[in-house]
């Protein structure tokens, strides 16, 4: 009696949890209702959607560049601080900016004088996302 009332309890608070996860906020934004389709029908789709935001990117110091990537610095986006402090966290969405990744190449865009934020090719990030736990499949 006592087990199966365990393994029911133990049922329960899985399902509410699963039941309870939401879409992130910022690939409903990007993404629109097609979002909900792909959480609801592609959950490994949406789980690259979600690696994207959250690693397509790194801020680099501006001297570890060579001098064909600092040439290559973008200047025509500016980060507020508040924009500054959100990088690295779940609350940072690149296009909020207008910033689309490449499908070839890496881009630089200045955050202050002396650091620069990397946003990687779409290969490269494709590639890092097959060996992430994130990917289900």
């Amino acid at each position: 009696m006592l087990k199966n009332l365990l393994i029911v309890t133990g049922f329960l608070i899985s399902a509410t949890f699963s039941f309870s996860q939401e879409i992130d906020s910022r690939i409903l934004k990007n993404k629109g209702k097609e979002a909900e389709k792909i959480y609801e029908y592609n959950k490994n789709s949406y789980y690259y959607l979600l690696f994207e935001l959250d690693h397509s990117y790194e801020v680099v110091s501006k001297n570890s560049l060579s001098r064909e990537q600092r040439n290559s610095i973008r200047k025509d986006i500016v980060f507020t601080d508040s924009d500054k402090m959100n990088i690295g966290t779940s609350n940072f969405n690149f296009y909020d900016f207008g910033i689309k990744l490449s499908k070839s190449e890496r881009q630089y865009i200045q955050l202050d004088k002396e650091r620069v934020v990397v946003f990687y090719a779409i290969p490269e990030i494709t590639k890092a996302f097959t060996t992430s736990p994130s990917n289900t499949k």
